[in-house]
């Protein structure tokens, strides 16, 4: 993602550490997130298997973003991912908006042949079976009209298509759950172009300012 002010996309407060697209202060703390997360898994493992485990992933983790960690994997894999649903389920609704945001940004491209109005109603209407406003019944209905419309090839369910991103969202939150988790696999992956990125950070920072802004105070 090009950075014309060099300022980074998380914080918004320090300069980028090249060849990150994030300042220092930013990559170490997803660094401790990671080593954090790596000893916890270490610890189930030992608890359950009786046995001292050594994962070794601190250092994959650094190998692999060695030519330089994307501010969107440290929101999305840091932040976003850390935070847990309450019984009303508003975290979850909260994704829903932002995901029915960021469809109306995206070019008509991605979701052809769908026009423009079909593609809005749908995401309505997916904000509208979380919110209660429609039923199963009428989003599954809903859901079925789209995928026709898309033409989603399923024989190809292995490879994540930009329809996938739409048609997500009607998915039971179960299953998104996996797919919000699994940023790089399923997500993020069905809208790869790196010109998208900056549409990415801008969305970020929209819906989940507070939660961003939580984790750069800490």
């Amino acid at each position: 993602m090009e950075n014309k002010n060099k300022i980074c996309p998380v914080c918004e407060q320090h300069p980028i550490c090249l060849p990150h697209e994030v300042c220092a202060v930013c990559y170490e703390k997803a660094k401790n997130i990671f080593a954090e997360s790596e000893e916890c898994l270490n610890q189930i493992i030992k608890r359950r298997d009786g046995l001292e485990c050594d994962l070794s992933l601190t250092k994959d983790w650094i190998k692999e973003n060695s030519n330089g960690l994307g501010a969107i994997k440290v929101i999305a894999e840091s932040i976003l991912d850390y935070i847990e649903d309450d019984k009303d389920h508003q975290w979850h609704k909260h994704r829903i908006r932002f995901m029915q945001d960021m469809v109306k940004e995206l070019d008509l491209k991605y979701f052809a042949p769908a026009t423009r109005q079909q593609i809005d109603d749908f995401a309505q209407s997916a904000a509208d079976f979380w919110d209660g406003k429609i039923t199963t019944q009428e989003a599954r209905e809903r859901l079925l009209f789209m995928r026709k419309i898309v033409q989603k090839d399923i024989m190809k369910s292995s490879d994540w298509e930009p329809k996938d991103f739409l048609l997500w969202m009607m998915e039971t939150e179960e299953v998104f759950d996996w797919m919000w988790s699994q940023w790089f696999e399923c997500i993020h992956a069905c809208i790869p172009d790196k010109c998208n990125d900056e549409l990415w950070i801008k969305m970020f920072h929209k819906h989940f300012h507070n939660e961003i802004k939580v984790w750069v105070d800490k």
